[in-house]
């Protein structure tokens, strides 16, 4: 029941970021794309999990 307080924002934010990657990597190159898709989209993720696991 408290997974759904990080799993809705986590969902909204995830969906967001992609599309915003994905213009971004449209007008420029597509390695410009993936290297931002990986640090915006990867590391709050990875902040989320490390702060859900004691």
């Amino acid at each position: 029941m408290g997974a759904g307080i990080l799993i809705v924002p986590l969902t909204v934010y995830l969906i967001l970021m992609t599309v915003l990657c994905v213009k971004v990597g449209d007008r420029s190159s597509w390695k410009v794309g993936w290297l931002m898709a990986a640090a915006v989209v990867f590391l709050p993720v990875a902040v989320v999990i490390a702060a859900v696991i004691p």
